[in-house]
């Protein structure tokens, strides 16, 4: 059944693609994670899955087409220099003025709720010490060589995830597939749904489907019909 379903799923993402103007050839690149595990590659990743829950890519923009925003980020972190924005900066609330310093304009400052840019920036100041400090970078790149999923993956991921302000699990597995886990898929809300309905449990919880995800792309591969399925 994971085979067939697999072949459905691929030929009607080949047919919307071609809808978009994508063919087939060009899909392939959105396959292939965006980053990799060079020191800056690895924060700029940060940076845009820390903005990937809700409504905070509304705020931050860090992916828009227009870059106004991110060559902000850009510059506040020094192109993404972990070690000196690090070094630099002793808090959060230091980065969040130098965003505001930098150009970037805060609509949900309230009272007794973080705005958007506060949580933003509270994350990517525990993401920095994390990456300097908490030997964040190694931790990276051994997940990233790591071929097969076991407990002690999922441990590390649900680790980095407590460490790290506003990012949950989900989205702790969209910055380490970003960076270069092709083993790793990032549960979220759609496909969970899916899996949840395919395995007829509304109980499964993320790490549920990060296993089978894996084991998915696994039975795809051994059976030849995709050697390289990745999660």
């Amino acid at each position: 059944m994971q085979i067939k379903l697999y072949k459905a799923l691929y030929r009607n993402l080949v047919s919307y693609a071609s809808v978009a103007g994508v063919d087939e050839s060009a899909l392939q690149k959105y396959f292939i994670p965006e980053g990799n595990t060079s020191s800056d590659s690895i924060l700029f990743r940060l940076c845009s899955s820390l903005q990937n829950s809700g409504m905070m890519r509304n705020s931050i923009k860090f992916n828009d087409t227009d870059t106004t925003y991110r060559d902000i980020v850009k510059k506040v972190l020094f192109s993404f220099d972990a070690n000196k924005a690090a070094a630099t900066y002793t808090d959060w609330e230091s980065i969040y003025n130098a965003m505001l310093t930098g150009g970037i304009t805060d609509n949900g400052i309230k009272d007794k709720k973080e705005s958007n840019w506060e949580k933003y920036c509270r994350g990517l100041n525990d993401g920095l010490r994390f990456m300097t400090v908490g030997n964040g970078e190694k931790i990276i790149k051994d997940l990233v060589a790591v071929s097969e999923l076991t407990e002690k993956e999922l441990r590390d991921i649900s680790i980095i995830s407590n460490q790290i302000h506003g990012l949950g699990l989900p989205l702790t597995c969209d910055w380490l597939k970003e960076c270069g886990c092709t083993w790793l898929a990032k549960p979220d809300v759609h496909i969970n749904g899916v899996v949840k309905y395919l395995k007829a449990d509304e109980k499964l919880k993320d790490e549920d489907v990060i296993k089978l995800m894996f084991s998915w792309a696994e039975t795809v591969k051994l059976s030849g019909e995709d050697k390289d399925a990745t999660a």
